[in-house]
C-alpha cells in the first residue's frame, strides 16, 4: 500500500460527499510522529451524523468491496482493492464530538478534531496528534473484546437507525 493509495481512497470519499480525516498509523506518519513504514490498512475519521453517505457509496460502486464483519454502529470497513479501510463515525454533541462504540460506549474526542498532515508533500486533514495519543491511551474502554462478538454486528437491510 502506497500513499498514491491513500490519496485516492480520501479523494473517492470526499466526492461521495463523505470527506473523512486520516487517522491510526498514516495520521501518526503524516504528522511526523513515526517514520515512513509499512501499513496493513487505512484508518479514516468520518465527521458525520451517520453512515448514510459511506454506506451509499458502497452500495453504488463495485471498487469498494463492504466487509459485512466490521460493520458495526461506529464503523464501516471496507476493501479497496487488497487494502483494508476502516471508518469510524465521530458525531457532534453540542459543541464536543465524541464516537458511540457499538452505540453504546461513548468516547469524546478532545478540541481541535484535527490537525494538517503531509503524506508524500501533499497536505491533508488528520486527526490530531493530542486525540491520537488519546485513543491509544483509552483503547481499553472502548472495548475492543467486542470486535469479535457477532451480537455487535449491525446488519445491512434496515438494522440500524442510519439505514433510514
Amino acid at each position: 500500500m502506497t500513499e498514491a493509495t491513500v490519496t485516492e481512497v480520501l479523494n473517492r470519499l470526499v466526492a461521495a460527499d463523505a470527506p473523512t480525516l486520516l487517522f491510526g498509523g498514516w495520521a501518526e506518519e503524516a504528522l511526523g510522529l513515526s517514520p515512513p513504514r509499512a501499513h496493513g490498512d487505512i484508518d479514516l475519521l468520518l465527521p458525520a451524523d451517520s453512515f448514510r453517505r459511506v454506506d451509499a457509496m458502497l452500495a453504488a460502486t463495485s471498487d469498494f468491496r463492504e466487509v459485512s464483519g466490521k460493520r458495526f454502529h461506529h464503523k464501516r470497513a471496507f476493501l479497496f482493492g487488497e487494502t483494508l479501510v476502516e471508518v469510524i463515525l465521530v458525531r457532534h454533541e453540542g459543541s464536543r464530538v465524541c464516537t458511540q462504540f457499538w452505540g453504546d460506549c461513548p468516547f469524546r474526542w478532545s478540541a481541535p478534531l484535527s490537525q494538517t498532515g503531509l503524506l508524500a508533500g501533499r497536505p491533508l486533514l488528520c486527526v490530531s496528534a493530542e486525540n491520537l495519543r488519546h485513543f491509544r491511551a483509552a483503547y481499553r474502554s472502548i472495548e475492543p473484546w467486542r470486535w469479535r462478538d457477532p451480537a455487535s454486528l449491525v446488519p445491512q437491510a434496515g438494522g440500524h437507525p442510519d439505514q433510514k
